[in-house]
């Protein structure tokens, strides 16, 4: 049986080592959506500014991080019911839902197609977001930071109710009328998979 001299063995051994650290540095993880996220959907009326907001979605992604940096954000997808976002007055959301073709369209859904990170915590993640049945690209702007383990996201972006097909929406025969343009923002938190596997 041939035996490896001792520094043929350190060298083989030192190569391993570095596969090894190398692959725990970059490591590419799934992830999954947790707690309660918060999402915002700001516009303003010939009246008031207003807001809209909910708690609930699910999402999964599939991430790359260097130590405690989020260095990538391969593929995600976040799925909210159209009818959890709430303006605290049940009128508004009545016009909101009309608007939003809720009945029909029961989801919202932001699929990624690019992360780009511009800095150790800013990014910009573009995506195919669906609204009311409609499907357009949208670039969030993000910041990003991890703790313990989780990924926390936060980002915001402007649309038009127009872009998707929807009449910006209005009141009091008329009278009362929402401005096209909008702004979303979101905070989230994503959590390894492995994490909800245990029992």
């Amino acid at each position: 049986m041939k035996i490896l001299n001792p520094i043929k063995l350190l060298s083989l051994f030192s190569i391993l080592l570095g596969l090894s650290l190398g692959n725990t540095l970059l490591a590419q993880d799934q992830y999954k959506l947790a707690g309660k996220p918060e999402l915002k959907v700001n516009g303003t009326s010939t009246i008031h500014d207003w807001e809209m907001t909910s708690a609930q979605a699910q999402g999964t992604a599939e991430m790359t991080l260097e130590g405690a940096t989020l260095k990538n954000v391969k593929a995600a997808s976040v799925t909210m019911k159209t009818q959890s976002i709430k303006s605290g007055t049940a009128k508004m959301d009545e016009i909101a839902y009309e608007s939003l073709k809720a009945s029909k369209h029961t989801d919202i859904v932001f699929t990624l197609t690019s992360f780009r990170t511009l800095d150790n915590n800013r990014a910009q993640a573009t995506g195919n977001l669906t609204i009311a049945g409609t499907t357009k690209p949208v670039t969030f702007n993000v910041a990003t930071s991890t703790k313990s383990g989780v990924v926390q996201l936060a980002g915001e972006a402007n649309i038009k109710f127009t872009d998707f097909g929807i009449k910006p929406p209005t009141a009091l025969l008329g009278t009362v009328k929402t401005g096209n343009e909008l702004k979303l923002s979101f905070k989230a938190n994503f959590q390894p998979v492995t994490s909800y596997s245990k029992n």
